[in-house]
C-alpha cells in the first residue's frame, strides 16, 4: 500500500496540479484521510468528497464554529445585523404608514358598519415566524370570519365577499390593520404571505420544503405577490409556484430587495392579479 502512494506521488509531481478529488464511499473514510495525509507532502489542495454527498457538498460551505471547522448545509437567512435593520425600518415604515392613512381608519370603521352587519375587524389565526402562531388583522370584508379547519378560500364571484369588501380586497386595503401587526413584532413590512393554520398544515404535507416560509417573519407583501402569485391557490401548483418565490426572497434577501418589493407593491399592475 505505501509503495502505491510512494508511486501516486511520484506520477503527481511532474503534473503540478493544482488540485487532488478523491471520492471516498462512507466504509472507506478513514482510508481517504489517510491517502490525504500522504499526499500532504504535494505542494496542492488535497479535498476529500464522500461520493453519496456530492449533491449535498454542492450546497454547503465550509465554515468556522468555534474553535471546529463544519460543514454548513444551510443558513439563518438573516444575520443579527440584518435583522435589526429590517425591523428598524419595519417600525419607522409603520408608524408613518399609519399616520398617513390615518383617516381611512375613521372612514372604514363606518363603511363596513353600513354596508354589511359584523365586527369592523377580523382576527385570525395564522403561522408567522418559527411556525408560531398568530393573529393577523384585517378589516373585515366578507359576511364570515372563519378560521382553523372551518377555513375556507376567497374564490372569484365569492357571494361571501360583501360590496365593500371587493373593493378592499381589489386594492389591499382590507390588510392595512396588519401595520400594528407590523409594530408589536409578530409581521414584517415585507416577507412570505402567512396563511390560514389549515392551509397551511395541508400544503406542509405535499410541498416538502413549504415550512422554510417561516425562516423570516411574515409579511404585508411579499415577492410572491408582486409577481402575481396571490389570491386563491386550488392546485399544487400555483402553491408551488408561490412558495418557490417566497424561498427566492429569503435566499436573496437585502434591504434594497425590501425596498424593491414595497415599490412594487405601490405601483405594479400584477399585485392586482387574482384579487378578489
Amino acid at each position: 500500500m505505501l509503495s502505491h502512494v510512494r508511486e501516486l506521488i511520484a506520477e503527481c509531481r511532474p503534473l503540478r496540479a493544482d488540485d487532488i478529488v478523491i471520492l471516498t464511499s462512507e466504509s472507506d473514510v478513514p482510508a481517504a484521510l489517510a491517502l490525504a495525509g500522504a499526499l500532504s507532502e504535494l505542494p496542492v489542495d488535497v479535498h476529500v468528497v464522500p461520493v453519496g454527498a456530492i449533491d449535498l457538498m454542492a450546497v454547503s460551505r465550509i465554515t468556522q464554529f468555534g474553535n471546529m471547522v463544519t460543514m454548513r448545509i444551510f443558513q439563518s437567512p438573516l444575520t443579527t445585523f440584518h435583522r435589526a435593520v429590517k425591523r428598524a425600518f419595519d417600525i419607522a415604515a409603520a408608524i408613518v404608514g399609519l399616520v398617513i392613512i390615518s383617516p381611512l381608519f375613521v372612514i372604514l370603521p363606518l363603511a363596513i358598519k353600513l354596508d354589511s352587519p359584523g365586527p369592523v375587524l377580523f382576527r385570525q389565526t395564522r403561522h408567522g415566524y418559527n411556525n408560531e402562531t398568530i393573529r393577523v388583522l384585517k378589516f373585515r370584508s366578507m359576511t364570515v370570519t372563519e378560521e382553523g379547519d372551518n377555513f375556507k378560500q376567497v374564490t372569484r364571484h365569492d357571494p361571501r365577499v360583501t360590496r365593500l369588501g371587493r373593493f378592499m380586497r381589489h386594492t389591499n386595503i382590507d390588510e392595512l390593520p396588519q401595520l400594528f401587526n407590523v409594530l408589536v413584532g409578530d409581521m414584517s413590512l415585507v416577507g412570505p404571505r402567512p396563511h390560514a393554520t389549515s392551509q397551511n398544515e395541508s400544503f406542509a404535507r405535499l410541498i416538502s420544503s413549504f415550512s422554510r416560509r417561516h425562516n423570516v417573519k411574515p409579511g404585508i407583501t411579499g415577492w410572491a405577490q408582486v409577481n402575481g402569485y396571490r389570491g386563491e391557490t386550488d392546485t399544487l401548483e400555483k402553491m408551488q409556484r408561490r412558495v418557490e418565490h417566497d424561498l427566492y426572497y429569503i435566499d436573496n434577501w437585502s434591504f434594497l430587495l425590501d425596498l424593491k418589493i414595497i415599490v412594487m407593491t405601490l405601483f405594479s399592475r400584477k399585485v392586482y392579479w387574482n384579487a378578489f
